[in-house]
């Protein structure tokens, strides 16, 4: 009896690392059933059971912990939104929404000690959830975050001197690995105002 039970959890565990990754990458399940040699159809019954799993609450690890940076950030799916509260290498809590308002984020928020710094997408939920549940945390933009915003006015192939001047600062960004690269960056862009302030007045 237990080489059987043993067979069936090297089995469902064998499953579930097939249904994460369908559920965290590109994978179709018409891919897996292919590499599997089964039907769709099959696979969809095989990852059944998968859907009921209890995922733990990770929270309870963390307690009284304060870390010294932490970064929030929410991800849609057709179920609704998962805003995260994530170090570099780990998850410390998360928390299901439809969307990523100041009471979601303050609920998320409620369960950790306030870090020194937190990372945000730009966010107004975020942000306006920090100044509550955390009033000392420093706030840091996402500098990621920051080029996509960037990209988005200039696309990757900007037609003018200061849409090609502004793009190249941005994507600088995330190259920035000293305090002295920084300040440069910082002189670049306070630069970048004074050269082209009366466009920006066109477009702003």
């Amino acid at each position: 009896a237990s080489s059987v039970k043993r067979r069936n959890d090297i089995t469902n565990a064998a499953v579930f690392t097939q249904f994460i990754e369908h559920c965290t990458t590109a994978i179709s399940l018409d891919d897996l059933a292919k590499r599997n040699g089964v039907s769709r159809a099959t696979m969809k019954r095989r990852f059944k059971w998968c859907w009921l799993a209890d995922v733990p609450d990770p929270t309870a690890g963390h307690d009284k912990r304060i870390y010294d940076q932490i970064f929030l950030d929410g991800t849609y799916t057709a179920g609704g939104c998962l805003i995260v509260a994530a170090t570099i290498d780990h998850v410390i809590a998360w928390h299901w929404c439809k969307h990523e308002t100041t009471r979601d984020y303050q609920r998320l928020l409620e369960r950790i000690e306030a870090p020194l710094i937190a990372v945000i997408d730009g966010g107004q939920g975020a942000y306006s959830a920090i100044k509550k549940c955390w009033p000392t945390t420093k706030i840091q933009r996402c500098l990621v975050h920051a080029q996509r915003v960037v990209r988005r006015y200039t696309t990757t192939n900007p037609r003018t001197d200061a849409g090609r001047t502004i793009y190249r600062l941005a994507l600088k960004l995330t190259r920035i690995t000293t305090l002295d690269e920084a300040a440069q960056w910082g002189a670049q862009l306070h630069e970048f105002s004074t050269i082209y302030r009366s466009w920006m007045d066109e477009k702003t």
